[in-house]
């Protein structure tokens, strides 16, 4: 994610904290120490602050038990309204998913049982009666936490718990079209309730609308392209341009073909990428100069047996909009955003059909 930084590692998952985090982290002590608003003091910022350490604890519990089952984790990132991990792939077995979903509010309510222990074990004693204060209300915020995420609201964990169970009776399809069903539903509940209550619950609420709404086409798209390889849909007749070929000749075959953005290849192997962004580098003089000292050499490429659901992830990473297909080091075709769009509406019109 833009606008984010690591500050440590844990179980081999980067921990990044959000700019915006930090801001937010920064504004309260700033309101604290210089006692601008009631309320808010040195405690209540420590409060926060160790409520955002458990929330880093929460997300490792749920990355620790996905390791287990074999699913990589790619970071987990801190934000304002919580964390969030960037799992590789989604669970698919129903049981896997609930256990990996529980884990998170399981830790907060572990926090909490502990907290009200030492509380209700030492508070008589009278001594650091702030100590024992400060307890109690940490182990309140983790109990509200851990009951706050098991609200069936997808994709929050007791949304996610609400579509394991559903696809024990379901197509997994079917119980995630359910479970952001009901997490919409509970959004827009909270967004009103957050007009006469609090602000920061409308926040939460379009968090979660857009975040039912995102996962459930993710869902849709890898249904709907389950089992297709890249070679099955990827354009076999690739416009190519020679290493030998100058900065003013490309400017032509761009101008003639309409496109931004070529193979390069030596014989029958590819060499690298040139795109109009590239040529905009070369100076006004180098026009006779070769492309390949302006051409991209750090290729990101899919094989024909490749699924195309691995190509669509690669093009969302990288940015780019085609991938060259490349086998035994030639190139053989190449996949685009646009082949993937169109594979995707007739693929649905068989399945619907």
């Amino acid at each position: 994610m833009k606008y984010s930084f690591k500050i440590f590692s844990a179980f081999g998952i980067p921990v990044e904290l959000h700019v915006s985090f930090l801001l937010l982290m920064i504004l309260i002590y700033a309101v604290a120490i210089l006692n601008l608003a009631p309320g808010i003091d040195l405690n209540a910022a420590l409060l926060i602050t160790l409520l955002f350490v458990t929330v880093v604890l929460h997300e490792l519990a749920h990355s620790y038990v996905a390791q287990r089952y074999g699913i990589g984790i790619e970071k987990i990132i801190l934000l304002p309204i919580g964390g969030v991990s960037a799992m590789e792939e989604l669970p698919e077995d129903p049981g896997e998913e609930l256990r990996i979903s529980i884990a998170g509010p399981m830790v907060n309510f572990v926090i909490a049982l502990i907290c009200y222990g030492i509380y209700f074990a030492f508070a008589g004693s009278g001594y650091y009666p702030y100590i024992f204060e400060f307890l109690n209300n940490f182990a309140l915020v983790n109990l509200i936490l851990g009951a706050f995420n098991l609200i069936p609201a997808y994709p929050m964990d007791g949304g996610r718990v609400l579509r394991a169970i559903l696809a024990r009776r379901m197509s997994y399809l079917q119980a995630t079209q359910t479970a952001a069903s009901v997490g919409k539903f509970l959004a827009m509940f909270m967004a009103v309730v957050g007009i006469f209550w609090n602000f920061f619950l409308i926040l939460i609420a379009l968090f979660i609308y857009i975040g039912a709404d995102a996962e459930y086409k993710e869902i849709m798209v890898s249904n709907i392209l389950e089992g297709v390889k890249v070679e099955d849909m990827m354009t076999r007749e690739v416009k190519t341009v020679k290493m030998e070929t100058t900065v003013e000749e490309m400017l032509k075959i761009m101008l003639e073909n309409k496109h931004m953005g070529y193979p390069v290849v030596d014989g029958q192997n590819l060499s690298g990428i040139i795109t109009f962004h590239d040529i905009s580098h070369a100076k006004q003089g180098e026009e006779n100069k070769s492309i390949t000292e302006f051409m991209s050499r750090d290729l990101v490429t899919v094989s024909p047996s490749e699924l195309l659901i691995d190509a669509m992830a690669k093009l969302k990473q990288t940015g780019v909009g085609r991938l060259p297909v490349v086998e035994n080091g030639q190139l053989v075709g190449i996949i685009s955003r646009t082949d993937i769009m169109r594979a995707m509406e007739i693929l649905k019109l068989k399945k619907n059909g």
